[in-house]
């Protein structure tokens, strides 16, 4: 008779010691499908496992129904932002095409009636607002424009052998203005033979641009460029001194809509470097930034490293 309870009880145990392991395997196998879905949300995965018992299909049933709702929230989502960002672009790009035309009927006026104007001061300062505060909400409108184009993965690059340091000459003689009533000690390191890049010229003059006028910004004392030709890629620094950034600023500075607090005033849409850093990306290349502090004084060394794929 002991034999017996004894010989149940082993056959209890070793059913109660199955089901446990068997309880134990399901559980884990879960933990590593939710893991892999997880690791890449965009999929509908769903768990789709034989389970020991009723209260763990359970378990998986109601995973499953979130995950269903998390897929349909997600997809949701997508689709809003999607919206909003093409409503950002027809808008961006409606607004451009009369500024342009008002731009362009200014500088005209100002060109067939220069005589007139210089004899008026008044008028000549008028002029010069209009068209100054017309360029600017013309660059936040670009800005706008070429930011919902990024984000929607709607911008083209046309990817070309291209000289950087003939590019990168044109692009400052273009925009040297920025930096002209900073009283910057401005320098450019460039050597005197071309470095050739494979890259998007649209897109590395708009990098040009931005990096330009993010130092006609915030850059103290100085501003210098210098290029260097390492192996299988072209670096280009852009470096300056700043009284306006903090290390905590540094850390924000490729963040959407961020805008240090004492730039609010000279207007801008926190975009910038974002934008500088999305085309960076889209044509094959990185943006980065680094900053130390100062030696002798409260600014911070900060320098921002394009680097491209060489050809």
């Amino acid at each position: 008779m002991l034999y017996i309870i004894l010989f149940l009880i082993s056959i209890a145990g070793g059913y109660v010691a199955f089901r446990y392991i068997s309880l134990l395997r399901a559980l884990k196998q879960i933990q590593k499908e939710l893991d892999v879905i997880q690791q890449d949300l965009s999929k509908n995965q769903m768990i789709h496992l034989p389970v020991p018992n009723n209260r763990l299909k359970e378990l998986l049933i109601t995973i499953n129904s979130f995950l269903d709702e998390l897929h349909h929230e997600r997809a949701r989502y997508t689709k809003q932002e999607k919206e909003f960002q093409k409503q950002i672009e027809n808008i961006s790009h409606d607004l451009r095409t009369p500024l342009t035309s008002l731009l362009g009927y200014v500088r005209l006026y100002k060109k067939s009636q220069s005589s007139y104007i210089s004899q008026n001061a008044e008028l000549s300062d008028t002029l010069d607002v209009i068209e100054r505060k017309s360029e600017s909400l013309k660059n936040l409108i670009t800005q706008f424009y070429d930011f919902s184009r990024l984000t929607a993965h709607d911008y083209t690059v046309n990817l070309i052998k291209i000289d950087t340091v003939k590019l990168l000459r044109e692009s400052f003689a273009d925009n040297c203005h920025i930096l002209e009533e900073t009283h910057l000690n401005v320098s450019l390191d460039l050597p005197d033979r071309p470095i050739y890049v494979l890259a998007d010229k649209t897109a590395l003059e708009r990098i040009f641009f931005n990096l330009f006028q993010n130092a006609g910004r915030y850059a103290h004392t100085f501003f210098h460029i210098t290029i260097k030709n390492e192996q299988n890629s072209i670096k280009i620094l852009f470096a300056n001194d700043t009284c306006s950034l903090s290390s905590e600023d540094i850390s924000h500075l490729f963040d959407r809509f961020y805008i240090q607090e004492s730039a609010r005033s000279q207007g801008g849409t926190g975009l910038g470097l974002t934008i500088a850093r999305s085309l960076a990306e889209e044509i094959g290349g990185e943006l980065s930034v680094s900053s130390k502090k100062s030696n002798g004084n409260n600014s911070l060394l900060i320098s921002f490293t394009l680097a491209l794929p060489s050809c």
